[in-house]
């Protein structure tokens, strides 16, 4: 039963996602900007076990504003912006509400982690807006395909011949076994699907599969090394069958990032 509910919650949600990019800017940046919200809540829980809970009234807008920089007007676009308000207004305000300084510095680190990471994506989404080939959406979907591909690799062959363990004191069920699996997946789907997909040769889609596959497994490891610092399991309980919104979107949040700058360095 809990096989069957985590696979209907996780089809569900793949089905949203998908609606989103195909309907397009607006729709994907109303999923990105609720999902940065409940993202920003559930690691305010978070904090809260690690006695440094975030301020929300800092964490969420800041968090909402770098993840949805790519839709605002030109001039307001830059990060700058609202991290400026961060130190002088964020700083300010918990000063004279007697805010721990921990406390800011999580609300700040959280905001630029789900916020400035996730809302990567919707650039992405947005490169070369003037194509009429949708360039931005088979580029998301090639930095998820490669995510998918090496997280089902790693599930599988960790489970079947998983021996040795990676990372044991944060993650006691990864594998070394499981993660050079779902490199080597990640690595044959983007190296496989690049170059019809977008243009880039399979040489460059294999670099590429290399950085979102450890970029991936990085994010996952993250948010494992927090969640047992709080002594949870789950971010949250939002998930039927698969917990909170940040255990679904771990593996994909430094994925953004790393491809949004690899594409900038090949100069694409």
């Amino acid at each position: 039963m809990t096989l069957l509910l985590r696979v209907v919650s996780g089809a569900i949600l793949l089905a949203v996602v998908a609606a989103a990019l195909w309907i397009g800017t607006a729709a994907l940046a109303l999923l990105i900007g609720v999902a940065v919200l409940v993202a920003a809540w559930e690691l305010t829980g978070l904090g809260r076990r690690l006695e440094a809970e975030p301020p929300l009234w800092l964490l969420a807008p800041l968090s909402l504003w770098l993840a949805l920089r790519a839709v605002f007007p030109a001039g307001y676009r830059d990060a700058d912006w609202p991290m400026y308000a961060a130190v002088v207004v964020g700083l300010t305000g918990c000063l004279l509400l007697r805010v721990d300084f921990r406390r800011w510095a999580v609300a700040v680190a959280g905001a630029i982690w789900v916020g400035f990471s996730i809302g990567t994506f919707l650039l992405i989404y947005q490169w070369r807006p003037a194509d009429a080939s949708h360039l931005g959406l088979r580029l998301v979907v090639l930095s998820v395909a490669g995510v998918i591909a090496g997280d089902t690799a790693a599930y599988l062959a960790g489970t079947a011949l998983g021996r040795h363990r990676f990372f044991a004191s944060i993650s006691p069920k990864k594998s070394v076994e499981g993660a050079a699996a779902g490199l080597i997946a990640c690595v044959a789907v983007t190296a496989a699907i690049s170059q019809p997909l977008v243009a880039i040769s399979p040489l460059l889609g294999a670099a590429l599969g290399v950085l979102v596959s450890l970029a991936a497994q990085a994010g996952d490891l993250a948010e494992s090394a927090l969640k047992r610092r709080a002594g949870v399991k789950d971010s949250s309980g939002l998930i039927p069958g698969h917990g909170g919104l940040l255990d679904r979107l771990d593996s994909l949040v430094l994925v953004g990032p790393v491809v949004y700058c690899f594409l900038r360095l090949i100069s694409y």
